[in-house]
């Protein structure tokens, strides 16, 4: 089997705990392989296959962890093993969606004419193996309190900024790694504090290592969004680009607190989402989301961001 033909099986997959044991196969088999693996091509369905449970819903209606009859920790926790489950989808389907694009001599290109080597599909196997390590972290810890996953609505918002950024290379590395992986650089210690003062230290501990390794996830989106910026396009600054796109998907997400630290040891510098009323987005921008449904979007997003 290809790379490619591997993550669309990940994606087919339903059960948590499978769907991370197949990513490790995956991502072991392509290395191991020391090149004579290819990344093929694939055509990964619309949506990745899930549990029958936990339930989605909206974001205004998932529980507050202070009001969740499972536990403060509990919810926190599940809260976060939901992100890891999307984030190990979400790099699988970059890797099957954009498969077309590869070649193994490295010069396909993408719709803006710009290469996309193999090492592009590797760094993101590689995070979808990181994100798979995460969730199990997660769903041991679960089990330690008595809980599992599906036991707590969640959002599809994840989700759904990588539907509306399948068709764009571009604007799936400006929306998934970075925006809202590096969402996750700036909730991770605000979450940690507030497990350790609950005395929580083992979900605290579980919490830090993960935020500790997204930086090098968002910092894979930001060098790839770099490259592609600086391709055929004729160099195009990328802190433009990325707020081009932002603007349109998800102009209302990027509201602080920030961890600027983190955020700037991953390659993501401040003035890439310092943004003003001149790149919020205005009708032009919603009429290329589908007009309402880039209102109902943005909406969902900021729900979510309310939510940490």
């Amino acid at each position: 089997a290809t790379l490619a033909e591997c993550a669309d099986l990940v994606l087919r997959t339903a059960d948590p705990a499978m769907k991370a044991a197949l990513s490790h196969a995956a991502y072991a088999k392509f290395v191991n392989s020391r090149g004579a693996m290819r990344v093929g091509v694939a055509s990964p369905p619309a949506a990745p296959a899930r549990p029958e449970l936990p339930t989605l819903v909206e974001p205004k209606l998932v529980p507050s962890p202070k009001t969740c009859e499972l536990g403060m920790s509990a919810a926190m926790i599940h809260n976060v093993a939901h992100i890891e489950l999307n984030a190990i989808d979400l790099a699988w389907d970059t890797v099957a969606r954009f498969s077309r694009l590869a070649a193994d001599d490295g010069t396909a290109v993408d719709d803006a004419g710009t290469a996309v080597p193999t090492e592009f599909f590797a760094d993101f196997a590689r995070v979808a193996d990181d994100e798979s390590r995460h969730l199990g972290w997660c769903l041991q810890r679960l089990g330690e309190m008595g809980v599992r996953y599906g036991d707590i609505p969640a959002h599809n918002v994840l989700w759904e900024g990588a539907q509306a950024t399948a068709s764009s290379l571009p604007a799936r590395l400006a929306v998934v790694p970075c925006m809202q992986e590096a969402r996750g650089l700036d909730a991770g210690p605000r979450l940690v504090a507030k497990l350790q003062g609950r005395g929580d230290n083992r979900s605290a501990a579980v919490v830090r290592r993960i935020s500790e390794e997204e930086i090098a996830h968002v910092a894979v989106g930001v060098a790839w969004f770099r490259h592609v910026c600086g391709g055929a396009l004729g160099g195009v600054d990328p802190g433009d680009a990325f707020r081009a796109h932002i603007g349109v998907h998800a102009p209302d997400a990027l509201r602080g607190p920030f961890n600027h630290e983190q955020r700037v040891a991953a390659g993501l510098e401040p003035d890439w989402y310092s943004v003003g009323p001149e790149h919020r987005m205005g009708r032009e921008g919603e009429e290329q989301l589908g007009g309402t449904d880039a209102k109902a979007l943005v909406g969902r997003l900021a729900q979510m961001l309310a939510l940490e």
